[in-house]
């Protein structure tokens, strides 16, 4: 998802971040102790969006994980916190809580807007969360999947798995289960002529 603007204030704490953005209309991140609100998606990034967290949650029942939608946000740092399009969280579950826990598996749809961040920015704040074991990337206008894995208790392997096709398969092996690109991808329409992608930034050193 992408960012729209930022507010011209900044906060102390990120649960007071969490307090202001329940009283708003609309959702924001929180980059730097800055609140950025967040764009509109397009029906492809709402399908996708709805697909994976369907399926996540039909894969998971009865385990001790559980898909989160765009609406639960991400603490990745002191004064950062991010709204993936999609969260797996294996943390402990209370009907009170406004961020997740800890969270396993987070999902970005990539968009021309975001595409810069997701594989840059966030992937360096996703990088600092050790529980975060899979960061997935999703396009929008064709059936392509980028997977970071984290390698053992280290960072992230910068070089992604790279899934193409409907018949493919997203590995996550920190859950144990398998996402059908079939099944990510469910009714959504490709444009007949759209530009090849980009190909993902090379993310610089992991800072300190």
């Amino acid at each position: 998802m992408s960012q729209a603007k930022a507010e011209p204030f900044s906060f102390g704490t990120f649960e007071d971040f969490l307090a202001w953005e329940q009283r708003q209309e609309v959702r924001h991140e929180l980059v730097d102790g800055v609140p950025l609100a967040m764009a509109g998606g397009t029906e492809a990034h709402d399908d996708i969006c709805f697909n994976v967290q369907s399926t996540l949650r039909e894969k998971l029942v009865g385990g001790p994980c559980k898909a989160l939608s765009p609406n639960m946000p991400v603490k990745t740092g002191t004064m950062r916190g991010r709204y993936p399009d999609g969260t797996v969280d294996c943390g402990p579950r209370h009907p009170e809580n406004r961020s997740a826990s800890c969270p396993t598996v987070v999902f970005e749809v990539l968009s021309k807007d975001s595409r810069s961040d997701d594989f840059t920015e966030k992937l360096w704040e996703y990088n600092r969360i050790p529980s975060i074991a899979h960061y997935v990337l999703l396009e929008q206008t064709a059936p392509h999947a980028y997977i970071y894995n984290r390698s053992g208790a280290g960072d992230f392997i910068l070089a992604p798995v790279e899934i193409r096709g409907m018949d493919g398969e997203i590995e996550l092996p920190a859950l144990n289960i398998v996402l059908p690109m079939a099944r990510a991808y469910a009714n959504v329409t490709f444009p007949e002529n759209v530009d090849p992608e980009a190909p993902p930034p090379s993310p610089s050193p992991w800072r300190q």
